[in-house]
């Protein structure tokens, strides 16, 4: 028997979700679908949850929304399930409403001998309730304080995500969601790269990952563990993989020069790297969604991050396999299917969105060439000044008399330098770094509105098929004679031609007729139901894109205030430098000046007392 499809909300506690399922599905599939759900959300339901509700969106069941009498899904069941979940987190909790005695669970026992499918989860241990509870959403600070800003020793400003201004987020981070980016501390560093095992053909550079929190998901408030690059790459995949409706931000290029000149462990560009991994983290940290994903938890903290990446492709190498291959083709088939078609109905907010993007990539390139520029002048100026005190210092042995103050305006000249090579080093590895960090994350938001505009292709692409079946249906029920015609004046070519193979094959037309119309019936039902539930997918990707839209404009804005701020203090501090060194100078010339002054006027009384003496004589 065959039951209809049906789109219900679960909501628990922190959570509200759309399910689409179909109202014949077993209790057994049912407790693993809405475990998979919860177990997708698990940093949002670390704690105990309750059922709250279940409504319905749309079915195609009976007038008015009722569940068929024949269907085992209905209130008790679901109730029944989240009952069996809460056992086998070792919460035995029974359900608020009364629970039939065929579906309600006898012990934890049997929820137990129900048979789940392992996940990606596995490995994370579910905790109790408590004062010292270990959950994955962060401590509600309760106050209005100003931000509080602070810098490590690299330099890295560090400012709680707590006091970023309040800016539409996803829905599902509200009022209720202590998990939201307004609510507790995640503060991410990344610096101090590191040559590991040297001297061998397997050295390679690690970097230093400093965490400050106060979520209670994690086991300290500070801690700090050592990652190298292929450890961030693992990351950014997994993130890539299980959050499709989030611009993930982008990880630096691999595949650059210096891994083919050999120079991969230079200073210059291991700590540009540890920009741009500084830069990746933190825009996960300011991510409402990101910041949650258990991955990260695991990578920022665990001691164990190789065990769980030599396991975590096996499982993810299961369930593809699991698949088969033909999902492989069949996305490669929808893409190139696709790249070819347009948009019947645009969506005026995503091409505003695209058009924004396009603009501001734009604008960022430019401003990368004037940087890039400013840089090499910057190195030139450095390299003439290192040569200016060079040249000073060499008029010492032709002047022995001044040598003093050509040593203290060459060392005045070579720390002016210091300070330029500082400034430039700033400029080329962090300010020059985030602006091509930020190209390639605007690349990122930009292929997700390319994924929302497939999704939209692939709705409207089924609702042509269903109107080409319909189209089909009508015109075979309203004129027979045009399936079977004989005269091909009258008929199209492929009408002619089916019945002339008909005739030869002794098919009666009018039986053959009916059973084109059955068939296409069938196909009518089957694509009205994909398109429908098309459509939910659909619309709930564009809400989720307008809310990433939100989250890449509001980390945009924090980004760009940091590093122009960080680039500002640079010059600011460059600046005091140079004026600190010149007044030095001057004080220590000055200095000079006296004492040259007062060795002249001892060196002329002595002379004249020698005159004296000679006189006397």
């Amino acid at each position: 028997m065959s039951f209809p499809l049906i789109a219900i909300m679960l909501r628990l506690s922190h959570l509200s979700t759309p399910i689409l399922i179909d109202t014949g599905i077993t209790h057994g599939a049912l407790l693993r679908l809405i475990q998979n759900e919860i177990q997708s959300r698990i940093p949002r339901l670390m704690e105990d949850f309750t059922f709250e509700g279940l409504e319905i969106l749309w079915d195609r069941t009976e007038p008015g929304g009722v569940f068929p009498a024949s269907s085992p899904l209905d209130q008790y069941n679901l109730q029944a399930t989240l009952a069996l979940l809460r056992m086998r987190q070792g919460r035995d909790v029974l359900p608020t409403s009364p629970v039939p005695s065929d579906l309600a669970p006898p012990s934890a026992q049997a929820a137990d001998e129900l048979t789940m499918d392992h996940s990606d989860f596995d490995s994370v241990s579910w905790r109790n309730g408590g004062p010292d509870s270990d959950i994955s959403r962060p401590t509600t600070s309760g106050t209005d304080e100003e931000p509080e800003r602070s810098s490590d020793v690299n330099g890295k400003r560090r400012m709680s995500s707590a006091s970023e201004e309040a800016q539409p987020g996803h829905a599902d981070l509200g009022h209720g969601d202590l998990a939201g980016i307004a609510d507790g501390v995640l503060e991410c560093t990344v610096d101090s790269p590191l040559k590991e095992n040297s001297g061998t053909k397997d050295a390679y550079i690690s970097y230093l990952v400093t965490t400050h929190t106060d979520f209670k998901s994690f086991q300290k408030p500070e801690f700090s563990v050592r990652r190298r690059y292929t450890d961030f790459y693992f990351l950014y995949n997994t993130l890539f993989r299980e959050y499709p409706a989030c611009a993930v931000p982008p990880l630096p290029d691999k595949h650059k020069m210096e891994y083919v000149r050999g120079d991969r462990f230079g200073a210059d560009f291991t700590q540009r790297r540890a920009w741009s991994l500084h830069r990746f983290i933190k825009r996960l940290t300011l991510h409402p969604v990101l910041r949650r994903a258990p991955i990260l938890v695991i990578f920022l903290e665990s001691a164990d991050w190789n065990a769980h990446m030599r396991l975590r492709p096996s499982r993810s190498s299961t369930s593809a396999s699991d698949t088969g291959p033909t999902g492989i083709f069949d996305n490669f088939a929808d893409t190139f299917v696709n790249a070819f078609t347009k948009v019947h109905k645009t969506d005026k907010r995503f091409i505003e969105v695209k058009e924004k993007a396009d603009k501001l990539d734009e604008d960022l390139n430019h401003v990368e060439k004037i940087v890039a520029r400013v840089a090499r002048r910057e190195t030139d100026l450095e390299t003439d000044y290192n040569e200016l005190a060079t040249q000073f210092r060499k008029l010492v042995v032709l002047e022995p008399d001044v040598e003093v103050p050509l040593q203290i305006f060459a060392a005045s000249v070579e720390e002016t330098a210091r300070g330029i090579k500082t400034l430039k080093d700033h400029t080329d590895q962090n300010y020059l770094g985030s602006l091509r960090d930020m190209e390639a994350y605007i690349l990122s938001l930009k292929s997700l509105l390319k994924t929302r505009e497939q999704k939209q292709l692939d709705f409207e692409g089924l609702v042509d098929y269903r109107n080409k079946a319909v189209s089909d249906r009508d015109g075979l029920t309203s004129n027979p004679a045009s399936y079977y015609s004989p005269n091909p004046l009258t008929s199209n070519p492929a009408s002619f031609i089916r019945s002339k193979m008909e005739d030869m094959r002794g098919v009666d037309h009018e039986q053959s007729r009916r059973e084109r119309v059955r068939k296409l019936e069938l196909r009518i039902d089957e694509l009205t139901r994909e398109v429908e539930s098309s459509k939910i997918t659909s619309e709930m990707f564009d809400e989720e894109v307008v809310r990433e839209v939100a989250d890449f404009e509001r980390i945009k804005a924090v980004e760009f205030r940091d590093t122009l701020g960080a680039l500002a203090e640079k010059h600011v501090e460059f600046y005091q430098g140079v004026l600190a060194t010149w007044e030095r100078f001057i004080v220590e010339m000055e200095a000079e000046g006296e004492g040259h002054q007062e060795y002249q006027r001892r060196h002329a009384d002595k002379g004249r007392a020698e005159g004296l003496i000679e006189e006397d004589s």
